[in-house]
């Protein structure tokens, strides 16, 4: 795939991540883990605080590249099918 194609579809991952964030199906849930997350931070000593926010960080990140892989060979497989479909 070219580079164009796979800055394209990076760009849609990331305006349907941000566009997941307004959806308010999960509103609930995200207000739940924030109030944990500020009562497990207050429960520990600022080194540990640090320690913690890092290891969600690159846990995150690493999520986020999974999801944004899984989405690219989700719209690779689904152009191959349809050129497949197209020159039958």
């Amino acid at each position: 795939m070219t580079h164009w194609r796979n800055n394209s579809l990076i760009h849609r991952f990331d305006k349907l991540a941000d566009e997941a964030d307004t959806i308010t199906v999960f509103q609930p849930m995200t207000e739940q883990l924030s109030a944990l997350e500020m009562e497990l931070l207050q429960s520990l000593e600022p080194d540990q605080q640090s320690l913690l926010r890092e290891w969600q960080d690159k846990g995150l990140a690493l999520e986020y590249m999974k999801k944004e892989w899984i989405y690219i060979k989700g719209v690779q497989d689904g152009i191959k099918i349809l050129s497949q479909l197209y020159s039958e």
